[in-house]
């Protein structure tokens, strides 16, 4: 048995996360898009711009007008328009005129440039000539195309502006608010939340603290799932009795009233003989029970089960057991409903940090091992510290940062990671 905590993973759990399909597409307003995910490749409808735009302040003209200008010889256009942002310019320029321009303007039909107003004074028309348009003294020349934004400079028609899959984040909404007002995104996941044990009913308030243990478990999953952008419906309590748990989960099946995509039930995964948790699972009408693994983490197992495109997790009610195995299994398996691109393998979602590790750890066996870990900033480095093995203090779950991954036997060649060695560290969402 190890001397520190971990979670052994099996090829079940990573083909049960890899059979997961995402959610079904569904139109949102593109200001409340921040945090979603794309449902398709968005490609740009027109070309960006659609029209030649300016980028200074100035004045739009005929570049061959102003070939010879000079400040001792300034050449002399007239002013016959102007065009300002956000209005369409509709307008012709001729031989010898000039328009008033702004950044980001429409340019007249014949303007080829734009001289910045610093190389040009407007003056008024002469004394006897007060029906004459203004003067526009160009005192540089300015060469063709000159300050100008052509059609699809930015962007042609048809460039890919965000990827299926894509997590839209402030930037991508600003792109894309540019050509649509709408985009098709999947539907957030519905994780429902089930607890179990006597313990946890009854729970009135007496001087603002529970009478009985509070549920910190059924917390933590609610806050993993709303940084990571899914709806948690909670299913409620159930105590340890086989008939009171089909009853809430029927419920979250998606033929019961409160339906959910991913069911996560707290508890009662173990042996002992009141656990209940997967003998109500496998109860279920339809469901098909993909795995009931003791290997899981330290004795204590995850159960996996599937009804229709219902997930259903029976997870450990041990505090440091749930954290780890919602951090690496039910992550993934979130972000693969909600869509998010990515590799299947689960361990590419989380940043990474990268540190040394504190203390030598063996090999466990053929399959991967996750070790959760402490980090401490050490001599000037950061060091991982893997937890002990058998803690039930909740404390770690206040200095636990990250997890680190064990390859399995067939896949390193040594007997394990020596103290000191390089390790990166999948940072908690």
């Amino acid at each position: 048995m190890s001397l520190y905590f971990c979670l052994r993973e099996t090829a079940d759990i990573t083909a049960f996360i890899a059979g997961a399909n995402p959610l079904q597409a569904e139109p949102v307003s593109v200001s409340a898009a921040l945090g979603r995910v794309l449902a398709a490749d968005m490609h740009a409808p027109v070309p960006c711009p659609s029209t030649c735009r300016s980028t200074r302040d100035g004045y739009a003209l005929r570049a061959a007008d102003v070939a010879g200008a000079c400040p001792t010889a300034p050449v002399l256009l007239h002013l016959t328009g102007e065009s300002r942002m956000g209005r369409s310019c509709g307008g012709t320029l001729q031989k010898g005129e000039a328009w008033r321009v702004y950044t980001g303007s429409t340019l007249p039909e014949g303007a080829d440039a734009v001289l910045m107003q610093e190389f040009a004074t407007l003056n008024d028309p002469l004394a006897d000539s007060k029906d004459a348009p203004p003067i526009v003294a160009a005192s540089a020349p300015c060469a063709a195309g000159e300050n100008i934004l052509a059609p699809g400079a930015d962007m042609p028609q048809g460039a890919l502006l965000a990827q299926a899959g894509t997590k839209l984040g402030a930037h991508h909404m600003a792109l894309l608010a540019q050509f649509f007002k709408e985009v098709p995104l999947r539907r957030k996941p519905v994780m429902g939340i089930l607890s179990t044990g006597d313990e946890f009913c009854g729970s009135d308030l007496q001087n603002g603290f529970a009478a009985c243990q509070s549920n910190t478990n059924a917390l933590l999953l609610e806050g993993l799932a709303a940084s990571l952008g899914a709806n948690c419906l909670h299913l409620g309590t159930a105590p340890d009795n086989v008939q009171a748990l089909g009853q809430h989960l029927r419920a979250a099946l998606p033929d019961g009233p409160t339906p959910c995509d991913v069911i996560a039930v707290i508890g009662g995964s173990s042996g002992g003989k009141r656990d209940f948790s997967a003998q109500a699972i496998a109860g279920l009408p339809g469901c098909e029970m993909c795995g009931h693994d003791q290997r899981v983490s330290s004795g204590r197992p995850l159960t996996l089960a599937r009804r229709g495109q219902t997930t259903i997790w029976g997870l450990p009610g041990h505090s440091l057991s749930l954290a780890l195995a919602a951090q690496v299994f039910l992550v993934p398996l979130l972000q693969r409903l909600a869509g998010q691109q990515g590799s299947p393998q689960h361990m590419n979602w989380q940043p990474v940090v990268l540190a040394r590790l504190g203390i030598a750890l063996p090999v466990e066996g053929n399959a991967p091992t996750h070790y959760p870990v402490i980090l401490q900033r050490e001599h000037g480095r950061v060091t991982a510290w893997p937890v002990a093995a058998g803690t039930g203090k909740t404390a770690v779950l206040r200095d636990m940062d990250g997890w680190i991954t064990m390859p399995g036997s067939n896949d390193m060649s040594r007997g394990g990671l020596r103290r000191g060695a390089a390790v990166r560290v999948r940072l908690f969402a």
